[in-house]
This record gives structure tokens, C-alpha cells and sequence, in this order.
């Protein structure tokens, strides 16, 4: 071959390889442009980026190109876009969220070599070798997304082949790879920003206070949160602020605090506090206005108004409890006057006429002092009763126990509990007979007091004719019980306040003047109304109703709640033989008067406490047993709870001062059979052990 031919061939050779580089430099540089043009012109990100992604891709051959960023908690990140080859496998739903130390490798390896290129990848780390090798993946380049020097994620090519990369197409992927760090840089920054004026329209939007922005010279509305354009409702474009505030006005309003917000050389004064009443919407406001430069640079008014109506009326409110408040003080004072006459007069009969029973010995002084010194008893009683009832209802602590009653069986028993009262007065007490039969479920104990508290205030007031307790059915389907009398009535102008606590409408009657409003709060807290009808000089008509269902349960159904279903001892009382009583209690003078009650029927045995009680009980097997619920060392209930345990049928009667409902429970749960409350009534104790003794 000649000289010549072999230059001409070597400069062929040459010129391919120009060609070839040149076209490859070509296919570099339009790409370059492709994906900067597709970044910077094309305005939706997640489009955008999957554009460039897919441009990149075909001219790589990757099987699977994708971008991760860090997540703005700080402590996950994932995969944010991706395309992926034909043939391959999504992989982005499940690669969304991960934990950045779970993804510390990558990190590592991108901070110490800047890029990671290999077509093998065993030489990685072995957590990214597991991750990649699941995949299929042979060959990765991973390039840095950063900002300034600082990684927030990553550009990841997967290759499923063995692929080389060039020096040319690594540099270019690198340059690549800052565009999309700017990019996408920008757009976190847009992102943010967007979701800051978001975040910041919702706070405003929910502050509880109507906020608006309005020009400090034409007062035209630029901004308001939705408080305030909800109360304002439509508003114009371009309306002034008095149009939104007070609809109806046509020019500023009067208290405008315009003047007093900038001074002579136009600076701000600071923040001008105060209130106003807006008559559109009926509401009072505090308002804070003061001048702001807004968006245009321009001098604005901004003002914050919270409605303070409730405040208004709180204010109010707290000067009509303070005068009702005095009004109770006053009222309450009388009442403890009241009280103290009241409770003086039965013990000054019960002292006196309990030492004149002690020194006399004749029968017949004895007969007719006993009585008195009864009846004083039962109405101290009384007022001490109403004293626990008021302290319930104010501490809101009264409890209703119900179950089936037979309403016209009591009505006979309330009847006959006060038939004595009139025996030799000219006043007939009678229940009306011709009331139907009926079952509510009801507390037997709380519609009794009830019906008690009226015939005890008409007895006071009815010298002659009748007084007919009855019920029956109305129109709303309730059962409505009343008290008529034929007493001397009562005055138009008091019978708003015969409910009312402390009033008396006789003030030399006995009573605390407690008792209808007990009854008030005793009916509507089981769900009736209260009421009376009067007129003076011809009687009253008291009368409460109760919620009545056609299906309550006849009383043979009645279960026995928490009961212990105890059969009474079988033991005859007859001959010589007398039943044993096991009495717990630490007060000798409450055991001492239980012994005089029943020592001439039945044998007593007397514990302490209830460990002592457990030993006797134990030792003697007594037919009955009196536990006292408090003493010192175990109390009643643990030593009832012991000897219920022991599966022993003897009934346990609790004995207590502790009156209210939750006491009886507690005494019923641990396993009494029933339950007494101190001060003793001699009749209640002997009806008691006649019905749990045999």
C-alpha cells in the first residue's frame, strides 16, 4: 500500500470517529436543552418531572430512573417520581416512604464518592445489594440532588443489563442532575410557600374573631377572614369597611378609629383598644385597630374584633347573682332564725318532759307526757330530715332507688300514717277509694315523702271539712296524684312563691318552710311537674304527676335487685325458747337502747367490732344479726363481706347513721339482708326482726 492510501485511510478512520463523537455530542447537548426546557417552561411539577424523566430514560436505555427527596419531617424520605422502562414494574407506591436511617448507606456512599456508578453491585453495601438484587438490578448510577452543598435526595438509574458508562455521559448526567436539584429546589420552595400562605388563611379563617384589612384612606375592604365575611354575608368588590361592618350606613362610622392611628408624621400610634355594639347582628365586640402597611406598600387599617356578647352578658349575669346571692343571704339568715326556733321548741319538750318522766312514778303523768315527747321527737326528726334532703339536692347527690309500686296500696299507707292526726278534729282525712289500680316503677320512699309534705303543710292550714289524697290517669298518659282540702286557701299574689325554699306562709306554723321545695325537686328530677291550684277562703289543690307506661311490670314479676333472697329463720318464738340477736355496735347508748327494745322477746349478744362480731357470730350462731356499719378496727361492711363468704343464711339487718342511697347499696352489695338508719323507730326495729324472725 502506498504512503498516500494509507493516510487517506487513517484520515477516514478519523473522520468517522469525528462523526461519531460529534453526533453523540449532538444528542448530549439536545438533550441538556430538552430537559431544561421541559423544567424551566412546563408549569405543573409532577408533569413536568416525568417528562424530563422520560427524555432521560430513553436516551440512557435505563430500565428504571427515579427521584428521592427527604421529606420535610426530617426523618423519612421516598421516592417522589419515577419511570420506568416496557417490561418493568412500578415500584413507587411501595418505595414512598422510608426512614432515613433505613436509608443511611445511600447517604453515606453519595457523601463520601459524590456519585455512585458500578456495574456490580456486590461491591456495595450489603443492605443496598439485598434492596437492588430483589429487583433484578445489575448496574445502578445514583447522582446527589443538593442545594448549596447540602444532600435532600438523589437521581437513581437501574439497569437490569450490564451497563458502561462513558466519562461524557456521567458528566452529563451530573450537570443533569443540578438542573433537577434547582428544579426541584424551586419547587419545594413554591410548595412551601403555597402551603405557608394556606396554612396561614386556615389559622386566620378559624381564629374565633372577625379580622379584615381595609385602604387607611378610602376604607375599601382588601382582606377578610371568613368569621367576618360569614357574619357580614355578601359583600361587594370594592366595599368599604362600614358597608360590611354596619349594613344600612352610607358613610364612616362615627367612632371610626381612623384619626388616632397614625400621628402628624404619618407613623403608626401603636394598637387602639375598643368596644362597640353592632345593632345588625345584635353583638357586642372588643376591637383592636392599628395601621399596617400593606401588600401595594400603602398605609392600611387592620383590625381584630372579638365578640365579647357572652362577657356582656356574664357581666350581667354576675350582678343579678350578686344581688340574688345578697337576696339568699338574707333569706338564708332568716332561715337559720327560723331554724333555731324551730328545732329550740321540740327539744325544749323532749328535755323537759323526758327529765319529768324520769322523777315521776305516777301512771297517769307518764300516759300523757309520753305522747308529747313522740311527737316532738317525730317532728325534730322531720326538720333534721329536710336539712340532709336540702344539702343532697345542693351538692346534687339525691338518688332514686325504683321498682314496682303499688301505687294504690300506697296511698292507703300514707293515709293511715297520718289517720291519727285527725281522730278528734273535725277535719276527715280519706284516700279516694275510687282512684284505678295501677303499677308504676317508682321510689317508694320519694313519691311517699312527697305526698307526706302536702298532707303535713294542709293539715297546718284546714281546721275543719276534708282533706282526699287521690290520683289518676291524665290526658298526657302520667299519673297525677293530689291533696285537696277545704283549708282557708291561699292568696293569689303567693302562690308563684310557695315553691320557693324558706317560705311560710304562716310564720307562727311549725315547719322549716323547706318541705314544697323538697317535693319540687324530688317530682322534676323524676321527670313530673308540680303544682297547685288555691283560692283564698275556699281550699287548695296540691298535685304532682308521674311518667306512666302501660307495661310496667305487675308486682308479682319483681326481682329482688341486690337482695340477699335470705329465708327468714324457722325458729318458733313460742314457749321458752327466745331467738339470739348478735348486735354489732361500739356506742353503748345505741346498743343499750336495742337491749331495752327487744330484751323481753329475744336473747342479746353484743360485739364491739366486726372482727369481734365474726367470733361470736362464730361461737353462738345467732338467729339474727344488727351490724352497725362504721366502729373502730374492721368496719361492718368487710366483717358482712367475711360472713357472706362463708355461705352462712343467717339474715344481717345494717345499722347505721349513714342515711343516703349509696350507703344502702354499699350495705345491700356486701350482702345485708336490710337496712336500717339511726335514729331508731321502736315500731320500724320490732316490724324488722318480726319479718326476718319467725
Amino acid at each position: 500500500m502506498k504512503p498516500s492510501d494509507s493516510r487517506q485511510k487513517l484520515n477516514d478512520n478519523e473522520l468517522e470517529q469525528y462523526r461519531v463523537q460529534l453526533e453523540q455530542t449532538n444528542r448530549r447537548q439536545a438533550l441538556f436543552i430538552k430537559v431544561l426546557q421541559i423544567l424551566q417552561l412546563e408549569p405543573d411539577i409532577p408533569t413536568a418531572m416525568n417528562m424530563a424523566l422520560a427524555e432521560i430514560g430513553r436516551y440512557t436505555g435505563v430500565d428504571r430512573l427515579a427521584t428521592w427527596e427527604n421529606h420535610l419531617d426530617g426523618l423519612t424520605y421516598g421516592c417522589t417520581n419515577e419511570w420506568c422502562n416496557e417490561g418493568i414494574e412500578p415500584a413507587i407506591d411501595y418505595l414512598r416512604s422510608m426512614t432515613i436511617e433505613a436509608g443511611k448507606p445511600w447517604f453515606d456512599m453519595l457523601e463520601k464518592n459524590g456519585i455512585i456508578c458500578t456495574s456490580d453491585i456486590y461491591s456495595l453495601d450489603p443492605f443496598i445489594t439485598q434492596m437492588l438484587e430483589r429487583q433484578g438490578v445489575k448496574a445502578i448510577a445514583v447522582f446527589p440532588l443538593s442545594q448549596l452543598g447540602v444532600h435532600f435526595g438523589f437521581l437513581s438509574f437501574n439497569f437490569c443489563w450490564d451497563k458502561q458508562w462513558d466519562e461524557k455521559d456521567i458528566e452529563l448526567m451530573s450537570q443533569i442532575s443540578q438542573i433537577v436539584s434547582t428544579a426541584t429546589k424551586r419547587w419545594q420552595v413554591e410548595t412551601s410557600l403555597q402551603q405557608s400562605q394556606q396554612t396561614m388563611q386556615k389559622v386566620l379563617d378559624n381564629i374565633n374573631a372577625n379580622i379584615f384589612v381595609s385602604d387607611y384612606e378610602t376604607q375599601e375592604i382588601h382582606f377578610a377572614n371568613k368569621p367576618a365575611r360569614e357574619e357580614a354575608g355578601p359583600v361587594p368588590e370594592n366595599s368599604k369597611c362600614w358597608e360590611m361592618l354596619n349594613a344600612g350606613l352610607t358613610d364612616m362610622c362615627t367612632h371610626c378609629p381612623k384619626p388616632q392611628l397614625l400621628d402628624a408624621d404619618r407613623q403608626p400610634t401603636g394598637v387602639h383598644f375598643w368596644e362597640d355594639y353592632n345593632p345588625v347582628t345584635d353583638r357586642w365586640y372588643t376591637i383592636q385597630s392599628m395601621a399596617v402597611k400593606w401588600l401595594d406598600g400603602k398605609w392600611a387599617i387592620m383590625e381584630l374584633a372579638t365578640d365579647i356578647t357572652t362577657r356582656k352578658q356574664v357581666e350581667l349575669e354576675l350582678i343579678q347573682a350578686k344581688e340574688k346571692a345578697e337576696e339568699s343571704d338574707r333569706l338564708k339568715s332568716a332561715f337559720l332564725a327560723n331554724m333555731s326556733h324551730e328545732i329550740r321548741t321540740p327539744l325544749n319538750a323532749i328535755i323537759g318532759f323526758s327529765s319529768i318522766l324520769a322523777e315521776t312514778d305516777n301512771p297517769e303523768e307518764r300516759r300523757s307526757y309520753l305522747p308529747i315527747v313522740q311527737e316532738n321527737n317525730e317532728l325534730l326528726l322531720k326538720l333534721i330530715s329536710d336539712i340532709l334532703d336540702i344539702s343532697k339536692i345542693e351538692s346534687n347527690t339525691i338518688e332514686f332507688n325504683r321498682a314496682s309500686l303499688d301505687v294504690y296500696q300506697l296511698c292507703l299507707e300514707v293515709i293511715n300514717t297520718f289517720s291519727h292526726k285527725t281522730q278528734n278534729s273535725a277535719v276527715e282525712l280519706r284516700f279516694d277509694e275510687s282512684s284505678p289500680q295501677l303499677v308504676i316503677n317508682a321510689d317508694k320512699n320519694r313519691i311517699t315523702q312527697v305526698l307526706s309534705n302536702f298532707i303535713t303543710n294542709v293539715l297546718k292550714f284546714t281546721t275543719k271539712g276534708s282533706i282526699i289524697l287521690s290520683y289518676a290517669l291524665d290526658k298526657e298518659g302520667e299519673v297525677c296524684f293530689s291533696v285537696t282540702d277545704t283549708g282557708k286557701g291561699i292568696a293569689e299574689e303567693k302562690l308563684d312563691e310557695i315553691f320557693n325554699r324558706f317560705v311560710k306562709l304562716d310564720s307562727f306554723s311549725q315547719g322549716t318552710g323547706l318541705g314544697l321545695s323538697i317535693s319540687q325537686n324530688l317530682v322534676e328530677r323524676m321527670g313530673g311537674k308540680i303544682g297547685v291550684e288555691s283560692r283564698e277562703g275556699e281550699g287548695s289543690r296540691f298535685w304532682f304527676t308521674y311518667p306512666y307506661t302501660q307495661d310496667e311490670q305487675p308486682l308479682s314479676e319483681v326481682g329482688t335487685g341486690n337482695l340477699i333472697t335470705t329465708v327468714p329463720c324457722s325458729r318458733a318464738t313460742s314457749g321458752d325458747y327466745k331467738p339470739l340477736i348478735l348486735v354489732a355496735e361500739d356506742i353503748d347508748s345505741n346498743y343499750l337502747l336495742i337491749e331495752a327494745l327487744l330484751k323481753c322477746d329475744y336473747r342479746l349478744l353484743r360485739a364491739y367490732n366486726g372482727s369481734e362480731a365474726i367470733e361470736l357470730f362464730n361461737a353462738q350462731s345467732p338467729d339474727l344479726v344488727f351490724m352497725d356499719m362504721k366502729m373502730p378496727g374492721m368496719s361492718g361492711i368487710d366483717a358482712v363481706t367475711i360472713l357472706r363468704k362463708t355461705n352462712t343464711q343467717v339474715p344481717i339487718i345494717a345499722l347505721t347513721a349513714f342515711a343516703y342511697d349509696s350507703d344502702r347499696r354499699l350495705a345491700l352489695d356486701a350482702g345485708c339482708n336490710d337496712f336500717l338508719t339511726k335514729p331508731i323507730s321502736p315500731p320500724e326495729l320490732r316490724k324488722v326482726v318480726n319479718k326476718w324472725i319467725h
